[in-house]
């Protein structure tokens, strides 16, 4: 549903179309919009004669992305959370989840304790697939993370205060205790969840911006190894693997992996040090604090966690010969690029962040769970002039996560509308 017909407003979808032809081009943009509007005849047709049954019942189905761990955290916990601040009705709620095609199965297991009930058979998905795709059977959760506009930060600031929605389970806990000792961690220690996002995992999907390399992140495992705790790193097994290191546990490359483990890791970090993926979002469903470097585009800096950090790459303009400004960022299409070629086109390289950086990030991030972090009045003024250089078109706009303290102070300069380096 990548133009979403079905339920999003005209306006909404004018601006989501006009984004994607400046990044896809005519062609791609003019086949996939003759595919929206077969699939969107097909859906409201379907919805139509299925209507009467669903409004009795009160069914919806909801169009939950479930190939994707963190759409399958995020838009689940949107969609929950407004029920519960009684932002939506309630419904009964159907997800299509085929055998096969579930990230991550126990994680979606975690979510009917909220009465979402699945439909696992490949044929009765395919059969129903049009059910979820309408306004009359269905029910957008576009809207909360998927969209350019999205909508989690105001759920983000409604919800702000109450428990999270999940809680591992005892078995869960104790498996997982057992696991990890079994790999050499000690049952009482603490561990710090470590995952950068690599091409390996989605092949070429044009996003190598979203990706980072590990390697420098491993000033910042050393220091929390020297705070007492483990590492234990993230990923799947096409990941390069990392070298041995003194309490670093390389979880990615193990046979003890699975969709349980992956879970209750996440669920039981002291923290998830991470980069721009999914896979962070299972800590923060869970109540978990999370630690980003290397977010791209721009605009998505501000977390889904309200206690999360995050730090962006730096832009360099191959005209200009120099870092752009975050204002300069901020009133370009730039912002907004998810595509490697975008950037491209616009002489845009977006640079990592520094091992420095990604320490930096992660001593701040230690200090929060310690109850030692601190924050000046300048602080606090680099954080709101920051936010102040957003807008309703950029994707985190009003949420109330943050940015790395350290990354400010040391940036200030790119805070300034006329001067870059």
């Amino acid at each position: 549903m990548e133009y979403g017909l079905d339920n999003r407003s005209v306006k909404q979808n004018i601006g989501y179309m006009l984004a994607k032809l400046r990044e896809r081009g005519m062609r791609h943009c003019l086949k996939r919009s003759a595919q929206e509007i077969c699939r969107f005849g097909v859906s409201n047709l379907a919805g139509m004669i299925a209507y009467p049954f669903c409004a009795v019942t009160n069914t919806k189905f909801v169009p939950l992305y479930v190939r994707s761990i963190g759409h399958l955290c995020r838009e689940a916990d949107c969609y929950i959370k407004e029920e519960a601040l009684g932002a939506r009705p309630r419904y009964n709620s159907i997800v299509l989840a085929g055998r096969g095609t579930v990230a991550n199965a126990h994680m979606l297991d975690y979510w009917k304790s909220y009465g979402i009930k699945t439909i696992t058979s490949p044929v009765l998905c395919a059969l129903l697939g049009p059910l979820s795709k309408n306004r009359f059977t269905g029910y957008d959760i576009s809207k909360y993370v998927f969209d350019y506009r999205s909508d989690f930060p105001r759920i983000q600031k409604m919800y702000r205060g109450r428990p999270p929605l999940l809680k591992l389970t005892d078995i869960d806990i104790e498996r997982g205790r057992k696991t990890l000792e079994k790999a050499g961690v000690p049952r009482e220690a603490w561990f710090v969840c470590v995952h950068c996002r690599e091409d390996s995992y989605l092949g070429n999907v044009d996003q190598s911006n979203r990706s980072c390399d590990i390697n420098n992140y491993f000033p910042a495992m050393k220091e929390i190894v020297k705070r007492g705790g483990w590492i234990i790193r993230m990923g799947d097994p096409k990941m390069k693997a990392i070298p041995r290191m003194e309490n670093v546990i390389d979880y990615a490359h193990m046979d003890i992996k699975s969709d349980r483990m992956d879970v209750f890791l996440a669920a039981s970090c002291r923290f998830f040090l991470g980069s721009n993926s999914g896979l962070q979002c299972v800590a923060t469903v869970f109540g978990v604090r999370g630690a980003a470097a290397n977010y791209s585009p721009i605009s998505t800096v501000l977390p889904y966690g309200v206690d999360d950090i995050a730090i962006p790459k730096l832009a360099w303009s191959v005209e200009k010969e120099r870092y752009l400004t975050f204002p300069e960022l901020f009133d370009s299409p730039a912002s907004n690029y998810r595509l490697d070629s975008s950037f491209s086109a616009a002489g845009v390289k977006l640079i990592e962040n520094s091992p420095e950086d990604v320490t930096a990030l992660t001593l701040e991030m230690l200090d929060i769970t310690e109850n030692k972090a601190s924050y000046t009045a300048e602080d606090e003024t680099r954080q709101a002039r920051f936010k102040s250089l957003m807008n309703p078109s950029h994707y985190s706009y009003g949420a109330v996560s943050r940015v790395g303290r350290d990354f400010l102070r040391k940036y200030e300069h790119l805070l300034d509308r006329t001067k870059g380096t």
